[in-house]
């Protein structure tokens, strides 16, 4: 359901999400979402704010007095911290900034879809507690604030941390994240997998905080000797999140200490060969590699979104496992919508 009050904006996102092969309901207020919602179910809401009759903060209250499962992501062109914490106080469950970045929005629902037991669970853990146990609204508010969301603000956190280290888009681990999800449901694996490897891909270069930035963000190559340490990377971020009682931020320990572990042994830290190297550090080595040859860096121009491809077709076999190559290979004309989206190539 797209609840948006200005006509063009609503159809434009519509005809984009039908295309995609979504089915789309349009409310242009609050009020109509509501009433429809009545009758009809939806398995995301994309919730704009600033709305006549029923604002988008008000709107998300009543959904969620309702009971109704449906996952929220609040869509607003305003950045304050205010505006974000009363949304998530009221349900909200994600928030995407306007103007909307239509490959991202898609990259969102498809991830909210793949989590929904999450926000299922999290729906039904606030019902209970709320009815069941009399905890008052704002204790309850508080409890969920400071408990239940910790591990996916912690997740968030590690990200940025990482992200605005070393990237010049600031969207290079988002952008591994889903790449890597995407190949691997391409590849058949279960969806609680999928949903996993998208949230720790993002993690694998988290190790770079201990980098030095005058390795780290240096405009030429590096000597032998800031390469060893350059390479310590992955080893750091290992040790950094190893000792997480988090499924995922100890997926993410392992991806982070094997994604630079190359098909021919040719790789680091271990040089682990073939089919020792774990399934996800296989996949997330195709993302990471992909995406850092479309984007900017310090040391570097991008390079075409073909020459990236042909790149890492060409090694299949050598440094990426076929298998994860071929899922990639498959993808092709969506990777390259997605990234004509999401970055500015040079092609």
């Amino acid at each position: 359901m797209i609840v948006e009050d200005d006509d063009a904006t609503r159809e434009m996102m519509a005809d984009f999400l039908r295309y995609k092969n979504y089915d789309v309901i349009e409310a242009k207020n609050g009020l109509e979402a509501l009433s429809k919602l009545k009758d009809e179910s939806a398995d995301v809401i994309l919730m704009d704010v600033s709305m006549p009759e029923i604002d988008g903060i008000e709107a998300t209250k009543k959904i969620r007095e309702r009971g109704i499962p449906s996952i929220v992501v609040i869509l607003t062109a305003l950045s304050d911290k205010e505006t974000v914490k009363r949304a998530a106080q009221v349900g909200a469950d994600d928030f995407l900034l306007k103007p909307i970045n239509f490959n991202m929005m898609e990259t969102r629902i498809r991830l909210a879809l793949r989590a929904s037991n999450f926000y299922q669970y999290k729906a039904t853990i606030q019902n209970r507690l709320h009815g069941r146990l009399r905890i008052a609204e704002k204790d309850l508010e508080e409890l969920m604030e400071k408990n239940f969301q910790i591990g996916f603000e912690m997740l968030d956190i590690m990200n940025k941390i990482s992200e605005f280290r070393d990237d010049e888009t600031h969207e290079h681990t988002f952008r591994v994240g889903w790449l890597s999800g995407r190949m691997a449901e391409q590849m058949g694996l279960p969806s609680s997998f999928v949903t996993q490897i998208q949230f720790a891909a993002p993690l694998h270069d988290l190790g770079k905080i201990g980098i030095p930035d005058k390795i780290l963000l240096k405009p030429q190559g590096l000597t032998t000797e800031e390469w060893k340490i350059m390479k310590k990377h992955s080893k750091i971020g290992y040790d950094i999140m190893s000792k997480s009682s988090s499924g995922i931020i100890k997926l993410a320990s392992n991806i982070a200490l094997s994604h630079h572990e190359r098909w021919d042994g040719s790789g680091y830290p271990k040089k682990l060969k073939g089919k020792k190297i774990p399934l996800p550090s296989l996949i997330v080595a195709v993302a990471d590699s992909f995406d850092a040859m479309v984007s900017k860096r310090p040391y570097k121009k991008a390079i075409p979104l073909q020459e990236a491809y042909n790149e890492i077709v060409l090694n299949s076999g050598k440094l990426y496992s076929p298998r994860v190559v071929k899922a990639f290979t498959l993808l092709k004309e969506e990777v390259f919508d997605h990234y004509r989206g999401a970055i500015k190539p040079t092609s």
